[in-house]
């Protein structure tokens, strides 16, 4: 289009004798004046952009008043249309740019990575030894008694009771691991148990009495031999757990708000404050001043033996209390931090980077993490 049919199609557009594909090629010159940009316009480039817009519209007074309205009416509309236009576009630019800065100021955020948990565990016995199992070759450790204590070469802890039960001595031992770790025993009597990280569990080496007790602080999955003469009792806070032979995984940080059993096979008998419950499988009872049995999740109880996350509703305080204690960080929070839930299944095998710029996509959240230390921003 040469210069002067361009002055003559404006002039036309003033008087507002433009056809409409007229209108449309003269309104579409403010638009690309602003969407070529190549910066972001701020607030007083917008406020110009308005200005020329309304400029290039002017009443002519020379019009009658049925023509004045109507011009009127179409000075308000096209400048409206034109001005929400260079606000879309400014919030596109912006977008953009805050995306860019986000992605850029991720090497600021995580200047160090974390590298997710392992087989961590400290084994101390009768006579107050402590043993650093990670760092114990395989093969015997030591003896308790008549109970010999080895390592295998998969990294379990393994009791062997070796002598009469009418000779058993209570001597008792306690497996604690520690942020960032986790390990499986077998006890005397055959019970598998699976401690989650920054747990303790408190045993005899090998079980004598009427029935065979345990302690458990934290988060562990049992799956106990049977034998009906001498019940399985796990106590945990205010909780104790008594089964004869089944499988079951008992959350009990204090940290959390309640005590979680949950049974996958079997039966076992929950008491707290004078309350008891019969499990079936596949319910879950929650421990706090009383006891609130309810179908379990079983996928999400047991994520962790699958050595994944599974967060489903979850805000992210309680997903923060699982990664302080899988990588061995300390959490604080920033700012007013989003309440909605989050949903998400992850490998706990992933760095702590990885795992939270999977959260970071929501766009609700943000962290930085200096050195062991990851602060929650909104």
């Amino acid at each position: 289009m040469y210069p002067y049919q361009a002055k003559a199609l404006l002039q036309k557009y003033k008087t507002g004798t433009c056809t409409a594909e007229e209108k449309a090629i003269v309104e579409s010159w403010h638009i690309k004046e602003i969407a070529s940009s190549d910066f972001m316009p701020d607030e007083e480039e917008l406020e110009r952009v308005g200005q020329s817009i309304w400029a290039a519209l002017p009443v002519h007074e020379n019009h009658y008043a049925r023509s004045r309205t109507r011009h009127l009416w179409m000075r308000y509309a096209a400048a409206a249309i034109l001005f929400c236009t260079a606000i879309t576009i400014f919030y596109i630019y912006a977008g953009k740019t805050d995306k860019s800065k986000l992605q850029m100021s991720q090497v600021e955020r995580f200047k160090n990575d974390i590298k997710p948990g392992g087989n961590k565990a400290i084994l101390v016995l009768a006579s107050g030894q402590r043993v650093t199992l990670d760092d114990a070759g395989a093969g015997v450790l030591a003896h308790e008694g008549e109970t010999g204590i080895r390592k295998t070469a998969e990294g379990k802890l393994v009791y062997e009771h070796e002598g009469k039960k009418s000779q058993v001595e209570v001597l008792t031992n306690k497996l604690s691991t520690p942020k960032g770790g986790q390990y499986q025993v077998r006890l005397s009597d055959g019970t598998k148990v699976w401690l989650n990280s920054a747990s303790t569990l408190v045993y005899p080496a090998a079980f004598n009495g009427i029935n065979r007790d345990v302690e458990l602080s934290g988060e562990a999955y049992f799956e106990v031999a049977k034998n009906k003469l001498m019940p399985f009792v796990v106590h945990s806070n205010k909780q104790s757990v008594q089964v004869l032979g089944t499988h079951f995984n008992i959350n009990s940080y204090p940290s959390e708000e309640s005590i979680k059993t949950t049974l996958i096979e079997g039966s076992v008998q929950v008491s707290s404050g004078g309350n008891t419950c019969l499990l079936k499988p596949g319910q879950q009872a929650e421990t706090t001043d009383g006891i609130r049995v309810k179908k379990a999740d079983t996928e999400q109880v047991l994520a962790w033996l699958n050595n994944d996350f599974n967060f489903k509703d979850e805000n992210i305080e309680s997903i923060m209390r699982k990664l302080e204690r899988w990588y061995d960080i300390t959490v604080v929070y920033e700012g007013k931090i989003s309440e909605i839930d989050y949903g998400a299944e992850i490998s706990r095998s992933k760095t702590l980077v990885q795992v939270l710029k999977i959260l970071e996509k929501t766009g609700s959240v943000h962290f930085k993490i200096e050195g062991r230390r990851v602060t929650v921003m909104p």
